[in-house]
C-alpha cells in the first residue's frame, strides 16, 4: 500500500508557541532537534537520560524526572475502553453524543530501523534479532505505555533489514493523551548471533525524548531517534485532534487444511496494517502484525487512536505453504465515539474476525 501524504500545507504555529517550546526544552535539558545527512530531523532527546549508566533513573538528572516518574518502571495502570458505553448524560441519542468528541491523541503508524550501529556485521543483511522496549508516558498517567516490548529469550526477528526493516509494533495497551507532552522512553538491543553471550548484544537505541503538542503540522511526521554507535530507529507519528481510541481485536476462526484427510491446518504468515481515511490524514499506514498463524487464536489487541470524523480501514495480507501470497479484502470501520463494530470474512487461506471497540480517552 502506499504511503500518502495530506498535501494540506502544515498549519503555522505562532511565535509565542514557538519561543515558549525552545524555553521549555532548554530548562528541561532536552537538546534541540538537529537534521541527519539524509534529511530525516532528529527527535528532540533528553540529556542524561541512560538506562545503561542509570542516569535515567537519578532524581537530580533532569526536570522531567518526577513529572513522568522515571524511577517507576510498571506498566500503565489505565486499560483501553474505558468509556466504551455512552454516560447517562449521552442519552437519550448516544450516537451523536456531543459530551465525548475525543481529544488530542498520539498515533505511531511505525518504528523502522534506518541504521544499524557500525559494529554490526557489514551489508546490513538479516536476520536481525531486536529485543528491549519502547514506551510512551504521557500525563493521563505517566507510567509506561508500552509500544513494543520483547525479552531476549523471544525477540523480534526482522529477516532482511534492507527490505523490510519496520519493527511491528505490540502495543499501545491504551490510547495516548497528547494535550500536553509526552516522553518517549527506550533501550533496544540487537541480539548477538546464535552461541554468543549477553556481553556481545549490541545496543541499538538507549535514552528517553519528548514530544511537544506546541510544535506540530497537519500531516504524520518522521523523528529520527539517534543510537549508539551510528545506529537509529526512525519514529513515524501524528498529532490528531478530536480522536478517540480504537481496540482492534482479530481472531483467526478457521485456516484452511492441508492436503488428504485429517490433516491439520496449514500455517498463515500473516501481516496486518492499518490507515485512517479523513480529516487530517489522506492515508498513512499502521504496521499492526507480521507473524505466522498455525492454528485458529485470537491475536493480541491493538490500540489506534482515530479521528472523529474518519474512517478505519484494516488490511489482511497472508501466504501460505503450497498457495501464493493472498491479498484479503479490506475490512472498513465508520469511527464513533463509543459502541463496537464487528465484522467476519472468509478468505481462500483463513477466516477472520475482526471487532473494533471505539472509547472515548477521557
Amino acid at each position: 500500500m502506499n504511503q500518502t501524504l495530506n498535501t494540506n500545507p502544515p498549519i503555522p504555529m505562532e511565535d509565542g508557541g514557538a519561543t515558549t517550546d525552545r524555553k521549555r526544552k532548554a530548562e528541561e535539558g532536552v537538546k534541540p532537534a538537529e537534521e541527519d545527512e539524509d534529511g530525516v530531523k532528529q527527535i528532540d532527546v533528553v540529556e542524561g537520560s541512560k538506562h545503561s549508566d542509570g542516569s535515567i533513573y537519578r532524581a537530580d538528572a533532569h526536570p522531567l524526572h518526577e513529572l513522568f516518574h522515571l524511577a517507576d518502571t510498571r506498566e500503565t495502570r489505565l486499560k483501553p475502553m474505558r468509556l466504551t458505553n455512552p454516560t447517562p448524560s449521552c442519552y437519550p441519542c448516544w450516537t451523536a453524543c456531543r459530551q465525548h468528541l475525543g481529544c488530542a491523541m498520539l498515533q505511531i503508524f511505525s518504528l523502522k530501523l534506518a541504521k544499524l550501529p557500525s559494529t554490526a556485521p557489514p551489508g546490513g543483511h538479516g536476520p536481525v534479532h531486536l529485543y528491549g522496549f519502547v514506551a510512551v508516558r504521557d500525563l493521563l498517567d505517566p507510567l509506561r505505555n508500552y509500544v513494543f516490548n520483547r525479552s531476549r529469550d523471544d525477540p523480534l526477528v526482522i529477516p532482511d533489514p534492507t527490505s523490510d526493516p519496520f519493527i511491528y509494533l505490540s502495543g499501545p495497551k491504551r490510547g495516548v493523551y497528547l494535550q500536553s507532552r509526552v516522553l518517549i522512553e527506550y533501550d533496544v538491543r540487537i541480539k548477538a548471533r546464535e552461541g554468543e553471550e549477553l556481553e556481545d548484544d549490541l545496543p541499538l537505541i538507549d535514552g528517553a525524548a519528548t514530544v511537544s503538542e506546541l510544535a506540530w503540522t497537519q500531516a504524520a511526521l518522521t523523528s529520527r531517534i539517534p543510537g549508539e554507535l551510528g545506529a537509529a530507529v526512525d519514529l513515524r507519528r501524528s498529532l490528531l485532534r478530536h480522536a478517540v481510541e480504537a481496540t482492534v481485536e482479530v481472531r483467526i476462526t478457521r485456516l484452511v487444511a492441508g492436503p488428504g484427510p485429517g490433516t491439520r491446518p496449514r500455517a498463515v504468515e500473516l501481516e496486518i496494517t492499518g490507515c485512517l481515511a479523513g480529516g487530517e490524514l489522506v492515508e498513512e499506514e499502521i504496521k499492526l502484525f507480521r507473524g505466522v498463524v498455525r492454528e485458529p487464536c485470537a491475536l493480541e489487541r491493538f490500540v489506534v487512536a482515530a479521528r472523529s470524523d474518519s474512517y478505519l480501514f484494516l488490511h489482511f495480507k497472508g501466504a501460505g505453504a503450497a498457495k501464493p501470497p493472498e491479498e484479503f479484502d479490506w475490512f472498513a470501520f465508520r469511527v464513533t465515539s463509543h459502541g463496537c463494530a464487528s465484522d467476519r470474512r472468509k478468505f481462500g487461506l483463513a477466516t477472520v474476525e475482526v471487532k473494533v471497540t471505539w472509547s472515548s480517552l477521557c
